[in-house]
Order: C-alpha cells, then sequence, then structure tokens
C-alpha cells in the first residue's frame, strides 16, 4: 500500500473513532475517495491492534464498520459464507474441528481457532447456527456432572468470544453465531449455580447486541441494557469492581447510541455510567484505560 494513503486511511480511522455518534456516515461521505477494500483490511488491522491493546469497544466498532461498508462496497471478498453446497455432515466437522482447537489449546490466543475459521469461511455464516445449538445443547443436556457441563460451556463460551472478534468473514453473521453459543452456555450456567460466570456471559451477550448489525438496532440495544443490567446484579462494586466498572462503561456506551426514550435523559444516563466507572478507572490504577 502507498504510505500516504495509509496514513489517510489511518488519520480517517482516527477521526471515526472520535467523532459524537451518529456523524460517520457525514465523515464517509466526506472522504468517499478512500472508502476502498484497502481501507477495509487496515480497519481489520487497526481492530486487531485495539483488541489486543484491550480497547475492545473500539475493536468492535472499526469491526462493525469495516463488515457494513464491505456489503455497501460490494467486497465479497471473504464473504465466502454464501456457499450454500455444504452438508450437514460439512457443518457437524466443522464444529466438531473447532471444540477440538479449543479443547487443546483453552485459555490460550486466538491464533489457533483463527486458522480453522480462516480455513473454512464457506461454513462460518447462519446454516451453522442450528447445527451448533442442536448439537452443543443435546450433548449439554446429557451430563449429568455439573462440574464437567460448565467446562464445557466455557469452552462453548470461548468459541463463541473468538468467533465475534474474528476480523474476517461477515461480521453480521459471526455476532449471530457468537449470540447463539452464548444462549447455550447459559442453558446449563445459571445465577444461582455459578454466578460470576453467567454474569460474564450476560455482558458477553450484551456486547453482541451493543454492535449487532441484523435485526432492529432499537431492540438490539435495549437487549444490550437489559443483559448488562443481569450482570450488574453480581457484578456490585463492591465484590467485582473491575468487572462493575467494565460494565458500567458498556451500559454508557448504549445509553449515549439508545433510540429509543428521551434523548436527553438518555445522554444524562450515559453521563452517570461513564462517571461510575471512572471511580474504579482511575489514572493511578489504570492509565491506559
Amino acid at each position: 500500500m502507498d504510505e500516504n494513503r495509509v496514513q489517510n486511511y489511518l488519520n480517517l480511522i482516527q477521526q471515526l473513532l472520535n467523532c459524537p455518534s451518529g456523524e460517520e456516515p457525514e465523515i464517509l461521505q466526506a472522504n468517499s475517495d478512500l472508502l476502498d477494500l484497502e481501507f477495509l483490511q487496515v480497519c481489520e488491522a487497526v481492530a486487531a491492534q485495539l483488541a489486543e491493546a484491550g480497547n475492545e469497544n473500539e475493536a468492535n466498532f472499526l469491526r462493525n464498520l469495516a463488515s457494513q461498508l464491505g456489503e455497501f462496497l460490494g467486497f465479497t471478498s471473504d464473504a465466502g459464507n454464501e456457499v450454500e453446497n455444504n452438508s450437514l455432515n460439512d457443518y457437524l466437522t466443522f464444529l466438531q474441528l473447532l471444540v477440538q482447537t479449543e479443547v487443546e489449546n483453552f485459555g490460550g490466543d486466538s491464533r489457533h481457532i483463527y486458522g480453522v475459521l480462516q480455513a473454512n469461511l464457506d461454513k462460518l455464516n447462519l446454516n451453522f447456527i442450528p447445527v451448533l445449538q442442536q448439537t452443543m445443547t443435546g450433548f449439554l443436556g446429557g451430563i449429568d456432572n455439573p462440574e464437567e457441563a460448565e467446562g464445557y460451556a466455557a469452552l462453548i463460551e470461548n468459541i463463541g468470544i473468538k468467533i465475534s472478534e474474528f476480523p474476517r468473514g461477515r461480521r453480521a453473521d459471526n455476532l449471530e453465531i457468537a449470540i447463539a453459543a452464548y444462549e447455550i452456555v447459559l442453558s446449563v450456567r445459571t445465577v444461582e449455580n455459578n454466578p460470576e460466570k453467567w454474569a460474564q456471559t450476560q455482558n458477553n451477550l450484551a456486547n453482541a447486541y451493543l454492535y449487532r448489525i441484523r435485526g432492529d438496532r432499537g431492540e438490539n440495544l435495549e437487549s444490550a441494557i437489559a443483559f448488562y443490567t443481569n450482570a450488574l446484579t453480581v457484578r456490585t462494586r463492591e465484590a467485582f469492581p473491575q468487572q462493575w466498572a467494565t460494565t458500567q462503561n458498556n451500559l454508557a456506551i448504549a445509553y449515549r447510541n439508545r433510540i429509543r426514550g428521551d434523548r436527553g435523559e438518555n445522554l444524562e444516563s450515559a453521563i452517570a455510567f461513564y462517571t461510575n466507572a471512572l471511580t474504579v478507572y482511575t489514572p493511578e490504577a489504570f492509565p491506559h484505560r
């Protein structure tokens, strides 16, 4: 890529990250000459860097932006998930490979799973969801040992997280698959039997709905708010201060972007949640947040 053009891409990305919500279309229109496949690739690279640094909200914003722009501009080079020729056995084999890879690398980085996803882009689509749901729900339902069931639930959740963060394929489909994975986890993980992990899954579901592309945007944001609120019934400031602050920050983003309700009241709520988060995210404790 031309170095000057790459710098222009980076400047545009920074402008989009810093602009008030709702101004993105105007900025993109003013820079339409930069909207090409290389720009989407730079967005994905920057998103990966942001995620590695712990800036998941900005990373997800860029991933969603790249996905939507890619569809709008007609770039389908890595949306091989249009293929309809896969059999049920193909999807089952794909699922088995994902589970096996996660078992072998549980708690590790995403490179191994990403390799499997990259090699199976044609199966990373909405057709994979019923296979995932039926197979894993049935499997978990047949486990009598609660600890073993929780172990597999954690594995499924990790797969969902990594698919939601995967920078290739169709972002809209990846988020739908992640949502399905989290819902499977909640079929065995309850607030009674594992409150901390239950709250974690509620927060992950909220994150997915916050950035969801399919469905009604207003309803998605309401769902995100509901799941974040659920998480806060366990993630209290006293018991889990850092997780509480993270969820407070995420709730602020949801209210800042909220479509329903009074706009002024939503912004006041967002300010209150951001302020709450800053009682934990102090310059001394978290200088890079």
